[in-house]
């Protein structure tokens, strides 16, 4: 089945692209070729960026932990409510909330690391990252591998402060939400809802399209468009979530 997950506030988009930026950064962080420490290097570089311009996001990811944990302790008191899961639930809550506690936008290893700071401009250049431009990370790609991996173990040690609370949400909003089956007639879906913070869709992989979502808050268009421009798109069955957070 492929996904698909679109934000219906910006709050969720913003979360959604850390969580990319996390998984392109953990399938490469073992440096096994030139090309996963560039995209290492250019998630790094996305991920400073996105911190600097989301001015709130301590405060909301600390409110999106706050909500969790009131519903699930309100869940406590259902006698059929499984009270292992709960718990562990909530540990994992705990542990969001210390791991942003720590969090800073002053001082921090990324944004004074040297390699960084010298790479960090010339990914706005076409090939802007060669060895007379950025002569300190050309030096430093070419250390043997234990020691760069030393390197970025610090690096994504600081990333732990955002990574573990958004992780957190993200997979309590999704734990927290029910697929049901909708049928896009000729590739096409229209309906209202509650508000929510974003929608995850499930088709198969069959079909030989993708989703184009349009919509705000509780408005919701789906229109399926066929990989091959002008092909028939015909009836659509898929799974549609409305994640709706705390």
């Amino acid at each position: 089945m492929f996904v698909y997950d679109f934000p219906l506030s910006p709050k969720a988009r913003t979360y959604l692209k850390f969580e990319d930026i996390f998984h392109r950064i953990e399938e490469c962080k073992g440096l096994n070729s030139n090309a996963e420490t560039m995209s290492l290097l250019r998630g790094l570089i996305d991920y400073i960026d996105l911190i600097d311009g989301s001015g709130a996001i301590k405060i909301d990811i600390g409110k999106d932990l706050d909500k969790l944990t009131q519903k699930l302790k309100q869940w406590q008191d259902y006698p059929e409510a499984d009270q292992t899961l709960l718990s562990e639930l909530l540990k994992q809550i705990s542990a969001s909330h210390q791991a942003l506690d720590t969090f800073t936008r002053q001082r921090t290893v990324l944004q004074n690391d040297p390699i960084i700071e010298s790479i960090k401009p010339r990914f706005l250049t076409p090939a802007g990252v060669n060895c007379f431009d950025t002569p300190l990370f050309t030096f430093w790609s070419r250390l043997p591998p234990e020691e760069k991996r030393e390197t970025v173990t610090a690096w994504l040690h600081e990333l732990d402060s955002i990574r573990i609370p958004v992780t957190c949400i993200l997979n309590l909003w999704r734990l927290c939400s029910d697929y049901q089956t909708r049928i896009a007639v000729n590739g096409f879906m229209q309906e209202t809802s509650e508000q929510c913070e974003l929608i995850e869709i499930k088709y198969p992989e069959h079909v030989r399209g993708y989703p184009v979502v349009s919509g705000f808050q509780s408005n919701i268009n789906v229109r399926f468009l066929p990989y091959t421009k002008g092909a028939p798109v015909g009836d659509i069955t898929f799974e549609l979530a409305y994640v709706r957070g705390g």
